[in-house]
């Protein structure tokens, strides 16, 4: 196989929009190929490059979107809510001995939320804004890496086949870029599946992901 074959698909496999619309015939071969040698700075001919874009196995990709499409569509609900506060901790035992201090504030029964995430170096609390000051207090100011308001959250009530369904994310994902919104965090909980966003995002997101989820 040729390296302008091997980039070329390479190009294709990170690129999902494109990947569909071509499999579903709704993109020239030859405006595709001229894009990918002039902003993609693909070294080959023009025939060359139609040549690898035809040779493109598309077909297997394409039945994996579409099942993931499939099953978006079969969404149940979709929940927002406003003024979330992010808080990025070190990870380390102090931390930790003063998570427990959490529950004495946030109370699940009153309808808070509390999202704790894990990483190698830090922790990420997302809580209400309403209970951001009392939170930081538990942490000294040398625990604590940022701070962010003014987020949002869209939980959307999957199938429960979503487990066992790639391409679920991506396509969120592909639709959340072409309309140039921003994934803070993102968290599964299935069926649930739980997207950060900023806060002026929110009305597109939940446009979007309506839009999407009725396809």
């Amino acid at each position: 196989m040729s390296n302008i074959v091997q980039e070329v698909w390479r190009i294709l496999d990170n690129n999902p929009s494109i990947k569909r619309d071509l499999s579903l015939g709704l993109i020239n071969t030859s405006a595709l190929a001229r894009y990918l040698i002039q902003e993609k700075k693909i070294n080959g001919t023009l025939d060359g490059v139609i040549g690898a874009i035809r040779r493109y196995d598309h077909g297997k990709h394409e039945e994996i979107f579409s099942k993931a499409y499939n099953l978006l569509g079969q969404t149940i609900n979709l929940f927002t809510r406003k003024k979330i506060a992010e808080i990025a901790l070190k990870k380390d035992e102090d931390v930790q001995q003063l998570l427990p201090k959490l529950f004495e504030i946030i109370k699940y029964i009153q309808g808070d939320i509390l999202r704790i995430m894990q990483a190698n170096e830090s922790l990420r609390l997302l809580i209400d804004e309403k209970n951001l000051e009392k939170v930081s207090k538990i942490f000294p100011r040398t625990k604590i890496l940022a701070i962010d308001k003014d987020l949002a959250e869209i939980d959307i009530y999957i199938h429960p086949d979503m487990q066992e369904t790639p391409g679920i994310l991506a396509v969120i994902a592909n639709e959340f870029a072409i309309n140039e919104i921003n994934i803070v965090e993102v968290m599964t909980c299935p069926p649930e599946m739980l997207f950060i966003v900023k806060g002026e995002d929110l009305i597109q997101v939940h446009d979007v992901l309506n839009k999407l989820c009725q396809s």
